[in-house]
């Protein structure tokens, strides 16, 4: 197929011949060298010969190190661009959050590294000396692509984890600002849906809580209740929550808010008369 491929590395050159000698799979048959005139420019050589496989391995490295090189200031470039409305400490935490999505099948590691081996191989059809930085700048469209895909994915999920701290942290203050608080409410899970919630002394106050938000609790939806929940546990802001049969949860993000919001005021029991009655 190919019986040398010569790769030109300008700067750092230790990362992949370090890759290239050292690799776990496998020893390539490579030499580098420089060049009279080109000081700048490192050359390595591999003579996979017709060796497909020792040709993928090889190919395989070389696309690893583009994303542990280049990806960074790809993507940076790319925020730069497209977002401007975010301030440089925004794109920085975007930036380190990008492993979230590196299991992804459309912009996973995975899929951006068979991006770039589809053109190494498209770009080794032509020609056998490849410059990486030339390539990197003109051949890598696919790739490119993807990384857009990946950066809209990272802002879009930054701006939500932003605007939801923001909503817990307005939670937080009207809860601190609700005077006079009952020392104890208790929040008991239904397993068919929807929560009692009754008063320190275990009296069912469900309904006189609803009826400041809803008239007709017969018509409510699970999601409703979960909604009227957080309303009325902020409004009435006690000084603890204790919360019954945690076993039939079935909305744990609700509750993951809940915490947030209340913090080291949420206690769980499951054995007590008030769990029974359920």
């Amino acid at each position: 197929m190919f019986e040398k491929i010569t790769l030109g590395l300008n700067g750092d050159t230790n990362l992949i011949q370090s890759r290239l000698y050292n690799h776990p799979e496998c020893v390539f048959p490579i030499t580098v060298f420089k060049e009279p005139g080109t000081e700048a420019v490192t050359y390595i050589k591999c003579e996979p010969a017709d060796d497909v496989m020792m040709l993928d391995r090889y190919l395989s490295v070389v696309a690893e190190y583009v994303i542990e090189r280049y990806e960074t200031g790809m993507l940076r470039r790319i925020l730069e661009r497209s977002y401007k409305e975010l301030s440089a400490m925004d794109k920085r935490e975007i930036l380190q959050s990008r492993e979230c999505f590196s299991d992804d099948p459309a912009i996973g590691y995975q899929a951006r590294k068979q991006a770039i081996l589809l053109s190494l191989y498209d770009y080794l059809r032509e020609d056998s000396v490849m410059l990486l930085e030339g390539f990197i700048t003109f051949r890598l469209k696919d790739y490119e692509k993807l990384l857009e895909c990946l950066a809209e994915r990272l802002v879009e999920q930054y701006i939500a984890h932003k605007e939801y701290g923001e909503f817990i942290s307005l939670l937080r203050y009207f809860v601190t600002i609700q005077e006079p608080r009952p020392k104890l409410v208790h929040v008991v899970v239904c397993p068919e849906g929807g929560y009692m919630i009754a008063d320190e002394q275990g009296t069912d106050i469900t309904a006189r809580c609803y009826a400041d938000f809803v008239e007709q609790e017969a018509l409510l939806t699970e999601e409703a209740y979960d909604d009227l929940l957080i309303s009325v546990l902020i409004t009435l802001a006690p000084e603890a929550i204790q919360v019954h049969n945690r076993s039939a949860i079935r909305n744990p993000e609700l509750f993951s808010t809940i915490f947030q919001v209340f913090g080291g005021r949420i206690s769980y029991c499951d054995a007590c008369p008030l769990c029974k009655t359920i």
